[in-house]
């Protein structure tokens, strides 16, 4: 006993599914390449026995890494970079921006926090990644600056120390 009228047999497009599995791909990879590009790999972290290890970068949060002015990192900088740094003490890096001398991150988190506003501003993190040979005061100023441009919510990186 047959149900329908002839031999036609029921096939599904799977076209809209296709769109949307490679729409949801695209966007996952556009995410992580944000990112893991928040992190500088150059960066040697302090070490610290109460450190623990770092979950995967968040998406909106901000990442201050901050290295030691050194004839080094100068030379790797463009050459107008290097002669507009030279002079500070500490240099901040913060992806999608020109690298930075304390007073133009003072004025970049505050413009950031009014970029955001109040309420969007309280739900990104600031994430410190201080080179390891950085002085004290230096990671000082800049932790007063984010506190100068209101963001509440901070954390500070360190390579976890291993016992030996």
């Amino acid at each position: 006993m047959s149900h329908g009228g002839g031999d036609e047999s029921a096939e599904s497009d799977l076209t809209p599914l296709l769109d949307l599995v490679l729409q949801m791909l695209m966007f996952f990879i556009v995410n992580v390449n944000l990112a893991t590009e928040q992190a500088n790999p150059e960066l040697r972290l302090p070490d610290s026995t109460s450190a623990t290890p770092v979950s995967k970068p968040v998406v909106g949060d901000v990442y201050l890494n901050q290295r030691v002015t050194n004839q080094e990192l100068l030379d790797k900088l463009r050459n107008e970079d290097a002669i507009r740094l030279q002079e500070d003490k500490s240099i901040l890096f913060i992806s999608g921006q020109e690298p930075m001398s304390m007073a133009q991150a003072r004025k970049w988190l505050k413009d950031e926090y009014d970029k955001l506003g109040k309420e969007e501003a309280e739900k990104v993190t600031i994430h410190f990644r201080p080179d390891g040979d950085l002085d004290v005061n230096e990671l000082m100023k800049l932790m007063q600056a984010v506190k100068d441009a209101k963001f509440k919510k901070i954390q500070m990186h360190a390579l976890v120390k291993r016992e030996e």
